[in-house]
């Protein structure tokens, strides 16, 4: 796909026979597209459309719900027979407006985007959110349950996306709670580093030293002639989890204590 300047648009219409520029015409956008994943679900302006030898070939112009404007959109991702949920197009606004803000890569924002699912559940079934590690919590891959550890810039995207739909979730206790946490994440230094942060890029460089050295994707043998690599950096593995695990306790101590 490739992003257009709006000034660009008068070209089409003086320059392309065969454009047909539209007029209030919307459709619900969704790709398969990896880069374009960000912008699955939501409700985007059809602008127009260059009309190619057959349907296969049509590509369409739209705008985008954070101003981007594309020229290069296939007639399958645009779906214009859709449900209208007024709640759910200001939210997908809302986060395609945070999404380019914080300038997220396309795996922070396919892992936020993880995160906002989980929101939505939680939310729903009525959590208090109390602490910063229960909305980092909201990071879990929900294959393997593990927790994805999110950057300063995707806990902040998560916060500020809290903030503006607490209203359409009546958050119970959000202003003695939850807006207290929300806060201190976005008060937060995006240059600062604890220990946790620190051992979790450790763990992710022994996770990808583990990949390289693996002979398939199971994870379980070593390739030929780097046995001894792959035996170190499974050591190395436990190790690392273990201090982890023990930092946690420690903070989730403190935290107990002081309160």
């Amino acid at each position: 796909m490739k992003i257009i300047d709006e000034n660009k648009l008068k070209d089409y219409e003086e320059l392309n026979d065969n454009y047909t520029k539209y007029d209030n015409k919307q459709a619900r956008f969704n790709t398969k597209i990896a880069s374009e994943i960000r912008h699955n679900g939501e409700i985007v302006d059809v602008l127009g459309i260059l009309k190619g030898k057959d349907i296969y070939n049509d590509r369409y112009i739209v705008r985008f719900n954070d101003g981007t404007i594309n020229d290069n959109v296939m007639n399958n991702e645009l779906e214009f027979d859709f449900f209208r949920d007024p709640v759910q197009e200001d939210m997908r606004r809302e986060l395609s407006k945070i999404i380019k803000s914080y300038k997220l890569s396309d795996k922070e924002v396919e892992e936020l985007q993880m995160a906002i699912i989980n929101y939505d559940y939680e939310a729903n079934e009525g959590t208090v959110f109390t602490r910063v590690e229960s909305i980092k919590d909201l990071f879990k891959d929900e294959d393997t349950k593990e927790r994805i550890n999110p950057s300063i810039k995707q806990l902040k995207a998560m916060a500020e996306y809290i903030r503006y739909t607490k209203n359409y979730y009546m958050l119970y206790g959000y202003e003695k709670y939850t807006e207290k946490v929300i806060n201190l994440i976005l008060n937060k230094d995006e240059k600062e580093i604890t220990k946790i942060d620190l051992l979790n890029e450790m763990k992710d460089m022994i996770n990808h030293n583990i990949m390289c050295y693996s002979s398939n994707y199971s994870l379980g043998e070593a390739k030929q002639g780097y046995e001894k690599d792959f035996e170190r950096e499974n050591k190395k593995l436990i190790l690392i989890e273990q201090m982890l695990k023990d930092e946690k306790q420690k903070i989730k101590k403190k935290n107990k204590e002081a309160r």
